[in-house]
C-alpha cells in the first residue's frame, strides 16, 4: 500500500475539476488544502502513482506536482513539471 501526499502548485482549477484521482487509481482521499494557486491532499494507492502523475503533468504543463509516497520502510519524494520527473527514495 502506498500512502501519498500530493501538492499541486500553479493555477489548479482545471486540474481539480479533472478526474485525476481515478487516473492515479487513488482511494481514501482526504483534502488538506484548496486555494486558487495551491491544492494539497492525501490518498492511498496499491501501486506507485508516479507514471500516472507524469502523464497528468504533461497535460497540465503550467503546474508543479510535489509527491511524498510512503510504503513499508521506504519514503519517496518526487517533483514533476511538464512530464519531467525528479525522484528520490529513502529506505529506513
Amino acid at each position: 500500500m502506498h500512502h501519498n501526499r500530493l501538492t499541486v502548485l500553479g493555477p489548479v482549477r482545471a486540474f481539480v475539476r479533472s478526474d485525476w484521482l481515478t487516473i492515479v487509481a487513488g482511494r481514501h482521499f482526504e483534502l488538506l488544502e484548496q486555494m486558487p494557486e495551491r491544492f494539497s491532499c492525501q490518498f492511498e494507492t496499491t501501486h506507485s502513482p508516479l507514471p500516472a502523475l507524469r502523464r497528468l503533468s504533461r497535460s497540465h504543463r503550467g503546474l508543479i506536482f510535489l509527491l511524498t509516497d510512503e510504503t513499508a520502510r521506504c519514503l519517496g519524494i518526487a517533483k514533476l513539471k511538464a512530464g519531467r520527473l525528479t525522484h528520490h527514495r529513502l529506505r529506513y
